[in-house]
């Protein structure tokens, strides 16, 4: 009975401790971004509109894809929302290979209302209603982490809630601010690390192994793309967001330079995440089995479980930027790139710098979690043996 008592005082006392800090970044990131200078486009609202009919169409198909039409349609359809709810409005729609929602009678779609001071407004069909499809998708989500994944999988639905919410409410906010992003790339990955372990296991030793291996091996991400990136003389300058960032850091302190670097940071915080809870788990569970295995012998068997984990996340974390970047791929080799431009472009760089960097730090955080578990668990006094 006092082991249950004491385990729920835990419990609350996480719940409570989360409940606070989530509602305090909620008021402060609220209060940042309602002080952000945004660029004057307050004469263009979005809303909800269903087309009602099509009077004429002018198209043809897509020289590029038989399934598509490019050309023109004229529609009718009923605003859902907003100033003008329940009148209908006369668009054209205009469809190229670029800009394509091909609409139908009865379908939802989002409609861009402009209307400058003292004139009438005018209305573009600007993207398909596609929030009721995304909200079942999050929803068929978060039911199979429950359906499969139980008591823990609540937990860590809950763990991703908070670490979207901060990286949106906390992080954002903090780089908008003039705070260094590496610098708010560092907190947020220590804390999302810290509240979305602690939600999965509460308080204990594999806990605190898997936050400090996951916060070190994730800084080690930062070192090594830091050197990395002052030699391949890469930065946030180098995007294809640039000129926008550039941009908007004429009306906000945004560091430009530093914020590839905060991405990189975060990019690769769930495969350190998913490295250092396994190794912690797995050293947890081998001590279970023969408690007399000394500090040496479990650091061992951490690196032999973390060998057969190197190659699958190196391979995740490869393929996945990669995968980001397909479609430059595909690009460039249309245009024929040749080999020392590919080699030399910003685009590779940058690739290699974020790959490369992130799975040197999944292998080098199977030493570092085998080492802090090894230490951590063969310590008494350190906490009380739970899992």
């Amino acid at each position: 009975m006092k082991k249950f008592f004491k385990n729920y005082f835990k419990e609350s006392f996480v719940i409570v401790l989360v409940s606070a800090f989530t509602l305090g970044m909620c008021i402060w990131g609220s209060r940042v971004q309602s002080g952000y200078q945004h660029y004057n486009n307050e004469s263009i609202t979005y809303v909800k509109g269903m087309i009602t009919e099509i009077s004429n169409e002018e198209l043809t198909k897509d020289p590029g894809n038989a399934k598509r039409y490019v050309g023109r349609q004229k529609v009718k359809a009923k605003v859902l929302e907003g100033t003008y709810k329940g009148e209908t409005v006369e668009i054209d729609n205009y469809l190229t290979s670029a800009s394509n929602v091909y609409v139908e009678p009865g379908m939802k779609v989002i409609l861009s209302q402009d209307q400058p001071e003292n004139t009438a407004p005018y209305f573009l069909v600007y993207n398909y209603y596609r929030s009721p499809i995304i909200y079942g998708m999050v929803g068929m989500f978060v039911l199979l982490m429950i359906l499969i994944g139980g008591k823990k999988g609540i937990r860590a639905t809950l763990g991703l809630a908070f670490t979207l919410l901060t990286i949106v409410m906390l992080m954002l906010p903090m780089i908008s601010s003039g705070i260094s992003p590496v610098l708010a790339s560092i907190v947020t990955v220590v804390i999302t690390t810290a509240v979305t372990l602690l939600l999965l296991n509460g308080f204990s030793k594999k806990t605190l192994t898997a936050v400090l291996g996951t916060a070190l091996g994730t800084m080690i991400v930062g070192v090594l793309f830091g050197m990395v990136s002052y030699f391949l003389h890469i930065s946030g300058y180098n995007t294809d967001e640039a000129e926008f960032m550039v941009l908007i850091s004429s009306n906000t302190e945004l560091k430009v330079a530093e914020v590839l670097f905060a991405g990189v940071l975060i990019s690769s915080l769930g495969a350190v995440m998913d490295v250092g809870m396994s190794i912690a788990s797995a050293i947890w569970e081998i001590l279970e089995v023969n408690p007399a295995l000394t500090a040496k012998q479990l650091f061992f068997s951490g690196l032999n479980v973390g060998k057969d984990m190197i190659g699958t996340m190196s391979n995740t974390l490869i393929l996945a930027f990669t995968g980001s970047g397909l479609s430059t791929l595909l690009v460039l080799t249309a245009y024929g790139i040749r080999y020392h431009q590919f080699l030399s472009s910003d685009f590779l760089a940058i690739e290699v710098g974020q790959g490369l960097s992130g799975t040197m730090a999944v292998i080098l955080t199977v030493p570092i979690t085998s080492a802090v578990s090894a230490y951590v668990y063969k310590r008494k006094n350190l906490f009380h043996k739970t899992s």
